[in-house]
């Protein structure tokens, strides 16, 4: 017996990109403050919005874009996203926030940018609608 699986929606999936970040964060939170006080709780709360926004982005455009009906594109335009937002904030938080270093804040990014790449990328690639990856490419010979 097997059942149809049921499609993820954008709500759904930028719900656990948010568990999965909010978890990390509070995990992270110690650390943060003990290694650099507030600042590093500022840091730290600007790593996790600055590599959750893109995932989001990339849910809720997944429906209205060609992509969503190959997982390595997705992944690709996923990838390309969340490094474009991260690049650009992180030039301008720099410009503002001066003070914000690399136990401030930069070590927390890569932090961030890792599990939300890897949560990301699990959603993507175990998501039902993009099992065409195959069919696209043989579809059009």
């Amino acid at each position: 017996m097997t059942s149809t699986p049921t499609t993820q929606t954008p709500m759904r999936r930028s719900g656990v990109l948010t568990a999965s970040v909010a978890a990390l964060w509070v995990v992270l939170a110690g650390p943060a403050y003990w290694l650099s006080g507030k600042l590093g709780l500022e840091g730290l709360t600007y790593s996790a919005l600055m590599c959750w926004l893109p995932g989001c982005l990339l849910f809720f455009a997944i429906p209205f874009f060609e992509f969503a009906n190959n997982k390595a594109y997705a992944f690709l335009v996923g990838s390309g996203l969340r490094m474009f937002v991260v690049l650009v904030a992180t030039i301008v938080l720099q410009e503002f926030r001066a003070d914000l270093g690399l136990k401030e804040f930069l070590s927390w990014l890569v932090a961030f940018y890792s599990v939300t790449l890897l949560v990301e990328t699990l959603l993507i690639v175990k998501s039902p609608e993009a099992n065409t990856i195959g069919k696209s490419a043989t579809s059009s010979l």
